[in-house]
């Protein structure tokens, strides 16, 4: 039988570090990265819930449809699905230059964006730990 809770801690420490690295890309100017980070520590806090909760279905990445999925196991992940929401956009846009025409994510965001988007991420993943501790 899977050890879900140690499964759960494992993906809830690489969110954490994300997070993290997240504020040196920011430092360093690397602003469209630390955007992407901060939804990525988004998305593997939620996977963390879902892991640690017992959930072997878990998959993609979107943080409206992860905060769906852990409302199966806790109705308050309805109160973070805003901010979940506003991570989402930072998946593709900050990555791909398909998605800006005439211009490339390296250009695209600036530090008030980067500064956003660690609020953002910050308040998903306080919220899981407090349900992962």
């Amino acid at each position: 039988m899977p050890d879900f809770a140690a499964e759960g801690l494992r993906w809830f420490r690489q969110a954490e570090r994300d997070l993290e690295d997240a504020g040196f890309n920011r430092q360093g100017e690397r602003y469209n990265l630390a955007c992407f980070l901060c939804q990525q520590a988004a998305e593997k806090a939620v996977k963390a819930y879902l892991y640690k909760r017992g959930a072997e279905d878990v998959w993609g990445s979107s943080l409206i449809d992860l905060c769906e999925d852990a409302k199966i196991f806790e109705m308050f992940f309805d109160t973070i699905k805003a901010e979940a929401r506003q991570l989402d956009k930072y998946y593709d846009i900050t990555r791909y230059p398909t998605f800006l025409p005439g211009g490339i994510p390296a250009e695209a965001f600036d530090d008030v964006d980067a500064e956003r988007a660690m609020e953002l991420a910050g308040i998903v993943v306080r919220f899981v730990g407090e349900r992962i501790y």
